[in-house]
């Protein structure tokens, strides 16, 4: 039995065995000199390359779509770093830059105005829309690119409209704002999806690493591009629509190769159409390549989860049966809407078997025979409903599983209210 030594996923050629010990396969210090030999220099290079640029353990410690999103990602960050620099370029040239009459205090007025409006952008983007990152990972990346590119289109009209200069900055940099906030946690929810082999810290480091050699290829481009262009507008303006375009194709070719595992909205959606209509689970590269980015799909009956509970509803709620799933389901006949109160120990588990059961009831038709009374809003018996898909949801499980879905976590948009028993 021979022991051969790895180091960052690549062998050295260096073996083991308990009668030799360490050796080199062709015999001593001398064999090490000609294995290295062989190495030819493009070889040692992208070693090297791999070493500095990509997690250790490479492929085998990240997840199988990484090389394909980092390829895309690397094209649509070289691009939106060139735009950047033309915008401003622009910036500055509607500041004044260059221009004897232009005034150092008011330049210094809108760029400290506009950053303002930009650190209150972020926090109320965070407010407002902070719990959907999660859910909607995929749209809100592409949302936070087209933003991107609408605030440099802003930036680029700032030179014509110098008495507007203030509102103009402060409006692109409010787009720039939310970018930051979306870009920034949609980042962090890939990272953690790449990262399969524990090591978040490598991957964000490695991607950062990344960035930083695209961002100073992208400088140099920079470079020469502003010295050659000057201030001519068409060429500017063509140079702006051609890398855009490429920003945005090579963005969405990225969030299409993306294989996201755990379950939101519309990828169960899918999966449960598929499951309710031919009783098998769909793939996850099926599944990711056909969920929509832009929207959420829509369904002829609404779900809406974690909601507040009324004196109406609370009256003829059955609370030891809602204390005992985590969840009470009512439906309203007339707005052919579900309701959903959660418990405060409801989990991510939970809310799967919470969703399963709405999209039983909602491809098998059968709301009246789980209300509990026949009128505009009642509550569905969740007892009976759990009892008469159980081995479904069971069947629904371990398919999932197989097909190498995360049944343990749930990226779905809920909102916040929940609800706990107390001892009068």
């Amino acid at each position: 039995m021979l022991l051969n030594e790895i180091q960052r996923g690549q062998s050295t050629g260096r073996l083991y065995s308990k009668s030799k010990g360490f050796y080199y396969p062709s015999s001593d210090s001398i064999k090490n000199v000609n294995y290295q030999k062989k190495q030819t220099l493009i070889q040692w290079f992208f070693s090297i390359f791999k070493e500095i640029f990509l997690p250790a353990g490479y492929p085998n410690s990240v997840s199988n779509d990484y090389l394909a999103y980092q390829i895309w990602d690397t094209i649509q960050a070289f691009a939106s770093s060139i735009t950047n620099a033309l915008a401003f370029s622009a910036i500055l040239e509607g500041m004044g830059v260059g221009d004897e009459k232009a005034s150092v205090l008011s330049a210094t007025f809108v760029w400290l105005v506009k950053d303002g409006v930009g650190m209150v952008g972020r926090i109320l983007f965070a407010w407002f829309h902070g719990t959907g990152l999660d859910s909607n990972l995929k749209m809100w990346r592409f949302y936070a690119d087209i933003l991107n590119d609408l605030a440099t289109s802003i930036d680029l009209i700032a030179p014509f409209f110098k008495h507007l200069l203030l509102p103009i900055t402060c409006l692109s940099n409010l787009c720039r704002s939310i970018v930051g906030v979306a870009g920034g946690s949609t980042r962090a929810a890939l990272t953690q999806h790449q990262a399969i082999a524990h090591n978040m810290g490598d991957v964000s480091a490695k991607d950062g690493s990344q960035e930083t050699l695209v961002n100073l290829l992208a400088l140099a481009v920079n470079i020469f591009l502003l010295h050659t262009i000057k201030r001519d507008r068409i060429v500017v303006w063509f140079l702006y629509c051609i890398l855009t375009t490429l920003h945005l194709y090579a963005n969405y070719r990225a969030i299409r190769t993306l294989q996201l595992r755990t379950f939101n909205w519309n990828r169960f959606v899918l999966i449960c159409e598929s499951y309710f209509h031919k009783e098998d689970i769909p793939t996850i590269e099926y599944v990711n390549r056909n969920e929509p980015i832009l929207m959420e799909i829509s369904q002829s009956t609404k779900c809406y989860v974690g909601i507040q509970l009324n004196h109406v509803h609370a009256s003829s709620m059955n609370i030891d049966e809602f204390l005992r799933h985590h969840f009470a389901i009512s439906f309203n006949q007339s707005s052919k809407r579900f309701d959903v109160i959660l418990s405060e120990n409801c989990d991510d588990q939970d809310l799967i078997k919470c969703y399963f059961l709405l999209q039983y009831l909602i491809y098998s038709n059968r709301f009246d025979e789980f209300s509990i009374i026949s009128s505009n809003i009642s509550w569905i018996n969740v007892d009976k409903l759990h009892t008469t898909t159980s081995h479904l949801y069971q069947d629904f499980l371990s398919k999932a599983k197989v097909m190498g879905w995360d049944i343990n976590q749930a990226k779905f948009l809920i909102n916040s209210y929940r609800y706990s028993s107390k001892q009068s």
